[in-house]
């Protein structure tokens, strides 16, 4: 394993406190590309780092303050069981699909931000919608080792939470929520190994990003920070859907 791994743990935490999305998505390459670690055990490392360091910021931006609780609690139980479900799916799935299912999604996402303005679609909170997006969003932590926040900042704002930074927050409970779930999944699993030693010295380091995000995130006015989010994607995209073509 390369120290550069320890810079990109920075980037990650960064980008998690900022936008309460992308975290996983650099995660997972960083740890394959810079980490040397096969794909099977970056994506239950990522799950553990993802979710302490959604809780390390979640707690720096006392996001309880502006929680819907209601919203929180339906997303969290239909999340856990979707990521429960996707952690059984990502075991069972080949490699190279694994990484292709990463980058369409990543340009899926990318697209929809760019072009869709965010804004609050409703007055009234609505189950079925929210069950269905917590599942959703679930599925694709456990079988991806993504947050899942790249979809629970839009899916927030859609169901109610019209301001950005407090979307962002009940965006890291609802990360922190499903990785935990993913990731105890594949622990019970017992079928990959991961160094814990080395999952906590990258968590620890993207920690200290995560609050540094956290404070970018007052100062940066909401629209500035959708083009950004928006254009990460696009390039994680480019990236991720490279080395699913190149994989061996």
């Amino acid at each position: 394993m390369t120290l550069w791994v320890f810079p990109a743990a920075l980037l990650i935490g960064l980008v998690l406190g900022l936008f309460g999305a992308g975290g996983g998505m650099l995660t997972v390459p960083a740890l394959m590309m810079v980490g040397e670690i096969p794909i099977k055990q970056a994506v239950p490392m990522s799950l553990w780092i993802v979710a302490l360091v959604s809780l390390t910021a979640a707690i720096h931006q006392k996001v309880w303050r502006d929680l819907q609780f209601r919203l929180l609690a339906v997303l969290g139980i239909a999340g856990v069981v979707g990521s429960g479900a996707g952690a059984r799916i990502g075991i069972m799935l080949p490699d190279q699909i694994q990484l292709g299912l990463l980058a369409g999604l990543i340009f899926f996402v990318s697209i929809w931000i760019g072009f869709v303005r965010l804004e609050n679609k409703v007055q009234v909170f609505r189950y079925i919608p929210a069950v269905l997006a917590g599942l959703v969003v679930g599925l694709l932590t456990g079988m991806l080792g993504v947050g899942g926040g790249f979809l629970l900042v839009p899916v927030m704002i859609f169901l109610g939470v019209s301001h950005f930074p407090a979307a962002v927050g009940h965006s890291l409970v609802l990360i922190t929520i499903n990785a935990v779930s993913g990731g105890a999944s594949y622990l019970i699993a017992e079928q990959v190994q991961i160094d814990m030693f080395f999952t906590l010295a990258v968590t620890l380091i993207a920690a200290f990003g995560s609050v540094a995000g956290g404070i970018l995130l007052k100062r940066v006015a909401t629209e500035h920070l959708q083009k950004g989010f928006s254009m990460l994607l696009i390039l994680l995209g480019c990236f991720v859907g490279w080395q699913a073509l190149v994989f061996q």
